[in-house]
């Protein structure tokens, strides 16, 4: 019943948001920054503290305790990578000598396992494979590879090879990689960059035979970007990217499916003085919310920022749900009160729910049409009533109710289903309310 009324509503939501300025973006994600040193590059955030390159030492900055120097340079280097390597290590890789370094975090010496000359970036099959991308044959060379690496015995293969510039890599949950294509020419043309997929199958088989794997070989997830500098996958299966041709960080909803799209920008840096640099998406709880505007928090991605010359920070975002508050605090006496909802889709509309029932705990529901999962209370399942709502541009609005007196006092659960104009779902939390005289 609930499920029926909810899809009948939406698809009213829908028509009316599309008779609005269509150019309305909703938010639905919020933003904190960290400030990092100056010159900090090749950043990784782990559950103990920040890991990063300044050019000659990398370093652990673990939170409450002195700074660790993991490896440490010589001569001025270029770092190109830092990747984790299970919970124990990392992988690091630097373009001057072409070195990948197996580098432990427990204090243990660090260790030369390949060189891949001129690597760009790389991601980890497993805990003792990795596939790097190096521009080998230098910068002159019309092809970019992608080595494969074991980490145990230092074997690098060629595993695939795609014309252009380097370019970098991302992995699926299921193992798949991907691959940004990058144009030889600089300045780069506008429109020429591909996001690639090779499947864990054909990787595997293309290691096990010594074949080397090209573009007739992958999957062409999306055409058409003008950059991507660093990829980053979520939780639900979108890909994130540097654009740094146009300063932002563009997302690709779907990238791990067959209908894959381009959505509004994440982060733009016009006129900000910043860039972004390195991407990385962490999960940080369990449960159906998923990293998508207007839910739970669920994950965050992580984007160092840097002027490349003093400012160097990190943002960490998250998705912003919705606020649903009272005016009145439990039992809410006869009279007057009011139900505020913040932080919710600017010039939005939606729906405060209300079942004279206590909080049953969450369900998550899929609406056709919508990325985003819809989670409402159990409380809601028999036959709520259903109170349209606007929200301002600053995505607020209130809603005034006169309580009759109830006696004994009244269970009640409220909830707020919101919709943006820029077509995407969200709820607020469950407020629990007793109604009483």
């Amino acid at each position: 019943m609930l499920r029926t009324t909810l899809l009948a509503t939406v698809a009213t939501l829908s028509l009316a948001g599309s008779q609005l300025a269509a150019q309305q973006l909703a938010a639905g994600f919020s933003a904190t920054t960290s400030p990092l040193p100056a010159g900090t590059s090749n950043l990784l955030t782990t559950i103990t503290g920040h890991i990063y390159f300044d050019g000659f030492d990398l370093t652990h900055a673990v939170t409450g305790s002195p700074t660790q120097t993991l490896l440490t340079f010589g001569p001025y280097t270029f770092g190109s990578f830092t990747i984790p390597v299970g919970t124990t290590k990392v992988l690091f890789g630097e373009s001057s000598n072409g070195g990948i370094w197996s580098v432990p975090l427990n204090g243990q010496a660090p260790r030369l396992i390949a060189t891949v000359p001129f690597n760009y970036d790389a991601v980890m099959l497993d805990d003792n494979r990795a596939l790097v991308s190096a521009k080998t044959g230098g910068f002159a060379a019309p092809d970019n590879d992608v080595m494969f690496v074991d980490m145990i015995t230092g074997q690098t293969q060629l595993l695939a090879q795609f014309l252009g510039a380097s370019g970098p890599l991302s992995v699926d949950h299921d193992g798949d990689v991907y691959y940004a294509t990058a144009p030889a020419s600089w300045p780069a043309p506008a429109g020429t960059v591909s996001v690639l997929r090779l499947t864990s199958t054909d990787i595997d088989n293309a290691i096990a035979t010594g074949s080397v794997l090209g573009v007739a070989n992958a999957q062409v997830v999306i055409a058409g970007l003008d950059a991507a500098g660093d990829l980053a996958f979520d939780d639900d299966g979108d890909l994130f990217f540097v654009d740094w041709f146009n300063n932002h960080i563009g997302e690709i909803n779907d990238a791990d499916g067959n209908n894959a799209t381009l959505t509004t920008t994440l982060i733009d840096y016009t006129g900000s003085g910043l860039n972004g640099s390195v991407l990385q998406f962490t999960r940080t709880m369990t449960g159906p919310q998923v990293f998508e505007p207007f839910q739970p928090i669920a994950g965050q991605l992580l984007v160092h920022e840097t002027d490349y010359v003093n400012i160097s920070q990190i943002r960490t975002v998250t998705a912003r749900r919705p606020e649903l508050t009272s005016s009145a605090a439990n039992p809410i006496a006869t009279g007057t009160f009011s139900l505020a909802i913040a932080n919710g889709p600017a010039n939005g509309i939606g729906l405060l729910v209300v079942a004279p029932t206590v909080v049953a705990g969450s369900l998550s529901i899929q609406i056709p049409g919508f990325e985003q999962p819809l989670l409402l209370d159990a409380a809601f399942s028999a036959n709520p009533v259903l109170v349209p709502l606007s929200f301002d541009s600053t995505g607020a609005t209130s809603l005034v109710i006169q309580n009759p007196g109830f006696a004994p006092v009244l269970n009640a659960t409220a909830q707020t289903v919101c919709f943006s104009l820029g077509g995407t779902l969200g709820t607020s939390q469950p407020l629990p309310m007793q109604v009483g005289q």
